[in-house]
């Protein structure tokens, strides 16, 4: 059932969020989730990752989104691996750490997925990246409502 009305995000969760991609994204991503889950869901997920996975203060936000990106790659979650390399960039990651991170994962998980990975980076996404830009398009194929 969709809410009826704007979920509210926790502050510290909008912040990362906009910080790692955009608030208009972050604020999508929650009303997304308000939608298919319930706002009580979409708040604890907020909270435990980006108001507090993604806010400590042991791993730099660059590290931390490469490693998301590695997940993904390993996992074969194309449209959060979409997402995460965005972040990647806007903390600070160049296209080269990110293809890196990617190709290393053929050893993990083998060629198939670093493949798909490779080619997802190459062709749909850092065409998107522009130097000194931080990259704020949601990427190709995460589908959000956008209400």
């Amino acid at each position: 059932m969709p809410p009826k009305r704007k979920p509210k995000i926790p502050a510290s969760a909008l912040k990362r969020g906009t910080h790692l991609w955009t608030k208009e994204f972050t604020e999508r991503i929650g009303h997304d989730m308000a939608e298919w889950a319930d706002e009580e869901f979409m708040e604890l997920f907020m909270n435990f990752c980006y108001g507090g996975l993604y806010d400590r203060n042991v791993l730099s936000h660059k590290t931390r989104e490469l490693c998301a990106v590695a997940a993904c790659v390993m996992a074969n979650a194309h449209p959060q691996l979409r997402t995460h390399i965005q972040a990647s960039w806007n903390c600070g990651a160049t296209k080269r750490e990110i293809m890196e991170v990617i190709i290393q994962m053929a050893t993990y998980c083998g060629m198939p997925y670093m493949l798909q990975a490779a080619r997802i980076a190459a062709n749909e996404v850092f065409p998107l990246l522009k130097r000194g830009e931080k990259a704020a398009a949601p990427p190709p194929g995460l589908k959000l409502d956008k209400k």
